[in-house]
């Protein structure tokens, strides 16, 4: 039997419970959870923190990819986790949160979670990492990618933007992302 999916989800360590992204992201870990999927995050606040208590709630398990990096500046990691992956660098972080997720899920945030974004889309487009969903989560990224494509499209194409997906609802991610596993099991298979 195949082990279950592990998805990745980024997103602000910003938000403070009860704020509308920190309850959309504990949303989404539930939804993640009830599919019978891992969630992986940063592992610290925020959408982090949201996901993964939403995950636990839902009866699921949450893994934090922390470093040593933001623990000498004094973050500590949030604690709705059943595992910590400590790495050493920023770097290393970003990297083994890409290699350990089958799919993700990009909520709000800002320059780190852009960072997230573009680092795993071009991973995934340049065939580093197999084909996997990448999921922008919320109406702002339509209009931010809608924005990229005006500016870049020409130079990359369409190509480029295969690789992603919107979804505006938990119940949307958690389909989107289990049509995309359907169709490449079925295309490898």
């Amino acid at each position: 039997m195949p082990s279950p999916l592990t998805i990745a989800v980024f997103g602000s360590s910003q938000p403070l419970p009860g704020s509308d992204l920190y309850e959309d992201a504990r949303s989404v870990g539930a939804a993640l959870a009830r599919a019978g999927w891992t969630v992986v995050t940063g592992g610290y606040h925020g959408v982090m923190e949201g996901v993964s208590r939403g995950a636990k709630e839902a009866g699921g398990r949450a893994v934090g990819i922390t470093s040593d990096y933001h623990h000498a500046r004094g973050l500590i990691p949030n604690g709705w986790l059943d595992e910590e992956r400590r790495v050493a660098t920023y770097a290393d972080r970003l990297y083994t949160l890409a290699r350990t997720g089958d799919g993700y899920v990009v909520m709000n945030g800002g320059t780190g979670t852009l960072t997230e974004l573009f680092f795993v889309w071009e991973l995934v487009r340049n065939g580093s990492l197999p084909p996997r969903p990448i999921v922008l989560y919320g109406e702002r990224w339509r209009r931010v990618m809608d924005a990229l494509a005006n500016e870049i499209g020409e130079l990359t194409g369409e190509r480029h933007f295969c690789h992603i997906a919107y979804a505006n609802t938990p119940e949307d991610t958690v389909r989107i992302i289990a049509g995309s596993i359907d169709r490449s099991v079925k295309e490898s298979g």
